[in-house]
C-alpha cells in the first residue's frame, strides 16, 4: 500500500511540475508577438506591458501597414467563464472585457476541451461548437531561443481552428485560424 501511495505522489508531483513549468515564463512575461496573415496582409500583433494577476491587462500594437494601438483589460469573471472571443480591435481603443476574452480562452473553455469534449463558443463569427481533436506541439522563440509548447488542438463546426496552450492557469491562444491566421512568433520575459 505504501508503494502505491508513493507512486501516486510521484505522478502527481510530476504532472504538477510539468504544468507549472509550461508557463513559468508567463509570470515574468513582458511581451508576446503574434504574426498575423489577414487576407494576404501580413503584420505583427504585439502585446506589451503584460500584467497577469487575477485580471490580465496589456497594451497592444499592430505594426505596418496597419499601425494601430490600444489597451485591453480582461476581468477575472471573463477569464473564468467567457465563451465569446474579442478578435477585432479599433485604433486607440481602451477595452475592458468582463464577458469576453481575447488572446486567452476562459478556464471553462479550456476545461471542456481538455477533457476531450466540446463547448459552444463565439469566436466573433457566431456561436458554434468547439471540439477537442488532439494534443500537439508548437514552437516559438522564448527570449531569442526556440521553445516547444504543448497545446490542445480544437476545431469548430465551420472549420475554425485553435491551438491553446495546455495550461489550466493560462490557456493562451498560441495559434488560431478564422479564415485568417494568427500565431505566436516570439515571447519576451524579464530575466
Amino acid at each position: 500500500m505504501k508503494r502505491i501511495f508513493i507512486l501516486i505522489l510521484i505522478a502527481v508531483s510530476t504532472i504538477t511540475f510539468a504544468q507549472k513549468n509550461e508557463t513559468s515564463w508567463l509570470k515574468k512575461c513582458t511581451n508576446i508577438t503574434y504574426h498575423v496573415n489577414y487576407n494576404a496582409i501580413e503584420y505583427d500583433f504585439i502585446l506589451d506591458s503584460l500584467k497577469a494577476t487575477n485580471d490580465i491587462s496589456f497594451q497592444w500594437k499592430i505594426t505596418d501597414p496597419m499601425n494601430q494601438s490600444g489597451r485591453v483589460k480582461i476581468m477575472k469573471p471573463a477569464l473564468d467563464t467567457a465563451t465569446v472571443l474579442h478578435n477585432y480591435f479599433a485604433d486607440s481603443s481602451n477595452i475592458i472585457l468582463d464577458n469576453k476574452t481575447t488572446v486567452w480562452v476562459s478556464k471553462k473553455v479550456y476545461k471542456a476541451i481538455k477533457k476531450g469534449g466540446s463547448i459552444k463558443i463565439d469566436p466573433g463569427l457566431g456561436r458554434e461548437k468547439l471540439t477537442f481533436k488532439n494534443t500537439e506541439k508548437l514552437s516559438a522563440k522564448l527570449n531569442g531561443s526556440n521553445k516547444s509548447f504543448n497545446v490542445l488542438y480544437a476545431v469548430t463546426e465551420s472549420g475554425n481552428k485553435f491551438w491553446i496552450l495546455d495550461d489550466p492557469s493560462n490557456p493562451v491562444i498560441m495559434k488560431m485560424y478564422l479564415g485568417w491566421t494568427i500565431e505566436v512568433k516570439e515571447i519576451t520575459t524579464t530575466k
